[in-house]
């Protein structure tokens, strides 16, 4: 059998659920080529030599292998193939589900028509070099006579667009790696427990009152995990800023026009993107309803209802329905910090009304489908502990309405 080698790979994508491609991926590697010693956080970036929407992660690993260089590198194309990636004839850069570079093999040099280690762009790209410099940062490159921390410290790129992709240990490193605990850095590898959403979770939609924060939460799940991000347009109601300023009268258009406009986005933007693993919404339809029934006349609200019923029979329903639950002063607090001129008279009492009707609809749903979360006293925003603390009871309730 070959001698082992320490060879040193960057996993990098930025299409779908990188999270969970990266952890197939590192599971491969350990199956098919070698124990992997030592991981990187994961960090995100814009992509490097095009332009693309989504941002890039990337993760260093060390492995120990005893394939050479070209089997190495055939069984990491296997992998990459594997899991999505489609390499095509067409010059240049392109988004992708995976891509798994060779950085640098033991002291080996090779430029050949397939392969070239050290990797020739290694020292222009910090995107590679920050990962690496974590868990090497005193490797030697063979032909520059420089180490990773010299050659970071060297590089032209823009090292501040590289940044912590602020994930916790668990699902940086799971199935196959987590963080030191008593270092505090990447180390030895462990087991770990299973992802964060499961495989067949469709649609998570997180509600809340008026200022709780659910976009804000939306968006930084959908944003780790790759999920196709909806929000609700309100700002384009033509009535809502008259709204506020007269109920009464224009509560009837309000609502129909937030129907109709929740409806578009329910038949439009509730569809799965060929890679996106799931859709998390900062609304649902059933949002109508309750505002409805705080909002309207009775027999204008009997005929909305109707039209709603109707309606309801034909789009998605979530998998999972969350309800994050802030107290009214943190509601006010945090409307008055956002500043929207519409909101500048909101009245309490009309938060209060809006909380009971969410609680009560809360009670109409299978308890196994529904969760609702005190957020009175969490800093998901700021706080990352406040977060990973929301996002953990998400999860294992998402597991659990999945069994249903």
């Amino acid at each position: 059998m070959n001698q082992e080698q320490a060879a040193y790979l960057l996993l990098g994508g930025n299409i779908g659920d990188c999270v969970r491609t990266f952890r197939t991926a590192r599971r491969e590697i350990s199956r098919r080529v070698g124990k992997i010693t030592k991981a990187s956080a994961l960090f995100t970036s814009p992509a490097w030599g095009f332009e693309a929407r989504e941002a890039f992660y990337n993760q260093a690993v060390e492995v120990h292998t005893a394939l050479d260089p070209y089997a190495l590198l055939r069984v990491l194309l296997e992998i990459e193939r594997e899991l999505g990636r489609v390499r095509t004839d067409a010059p240049g850069y392109a988004s992708r589900t995976l891509d798994i570079d060779i950085l640098l093999y033991g002291e080996a040099s090779i430029h050949s028509r397939l392969l070239s280690v050290p990797h020739p762009l290694l020292p222009q790209r910090a995107f590679a070099l920050l990962p690496l410099s974590q868990i090497a940062p005193d490797l030697l490159h063979p032909q520059l006579n420089l180490t990773v921390a010299q050659l970071l410290a060297r590089c032209p790129d823009t090292v501040q667009k590289v940044e912590p992709c602020g994930l916790p240990p668990q699902e940086m490193y799971s199935d196959t790696a987590l963080l030191d605990t008593d270092s505090g850095q990447a180390g030895k590898m462990t087991e770990s427990p299973a992802g964060v959403f499961p495989d067949n979770i469709r649609f998570i939609a997180i509600e809340g009152n008026i200022g709780a924060g659910k976009t804000s939460l939306s968006r930084r799940i959908a944003r780790q995990f790759g999920a196709k991000l909806v929000t609700e347009s309100f700002e384009e109601n033509e009535f809502l800023p008259k709204f506020y300023k007269n109920r009464e009268r224009y509560a009837f258009p309000l609502e129909l026009t937030f129907l109709a406009e929740r409806y578009r986005q329910a038949k439009e933007d509730f569809v799965q993107e060929l890679f996106s693993p799931f859709i998390v919404s900062d609304f649902s339809i059933c949002k109508s309803l309750i505002f409805a029934q705080n909002t309207l006349q009775e027999d204008e609200y009997s005929l909305f209802s109707r039209l709603y019923r109707i309606i309801l029979t034909t789009v998605p329903q979530p998998d999972l329905y969350v309800y994050i639950h802030s107290d009214i002063d943190r509601l006010m607090r945090n409307i008055r910090c956002r500043g929207r001129a519409y909101e500048s008279d909101m009245d309490p009492d009309y938060l209060r009304q809006i909380e009971k009707g969410y609680l009560d609809y809360m009670n109409t749903l299978h308890s196994d489908k529904s969760l609702v979360i005190p957020v009175s006293d969490l800093d998901f925003v700021n706080n990352q502990a406040d977060y990973e603390s929301v996002l953990a009871q998400i999860s294992r309730a998402a597991h659990k309405a999945m069994q249903v």
